[in-house]
């Protein structure tokens, strides 16, 4: 089953799963979380690597071989994921920004 997916999708979606990683370590090191923003935070970081496992299990298993170019417009709903958690770890679990001393 063929379907349209533009070169630029793979790399737009390799820019946004690199970025999340400054975007992860900034929230940790700027903000104090409660209980509930600790848990998006492990859910953000574990929804992150079971994207990374589908993707290396996907490629390999459509076509027998390994595809890294075969990442679309799903994938990149998938890793949108990852940020939904971590938005909502900042909005619902902030006790307070970290002091800069």
């Amino acid at each position: 089953m063929e379907f349209f997916a533009p070169m630029y999708v793979f790399f737009f979606f390799i820019l946004v799963g690199l970025i999340f990683i400054p975007v992860f370590f900034y929230v940790i090191y700027n903000f104090k979380l409660n209980l509930i923003g600790l848990s998006f935070v492990l859910l953000s970081i574990v929804s992150y690597l079971f994207i990374g496992k589908y993707m290396m299990d996907a490629g390999s298993f459509a076509d027998e071989h390994l595809s890294t170019l075969g990442i679309g417009f799903f994938e990149l709903t998938l890793l949108s994921y990852p940020y939904i958690f971590i938005g909502l770890s900042v909005l619902l679990g902030k006790k307070e920004e970290r002091s800069k001393n």
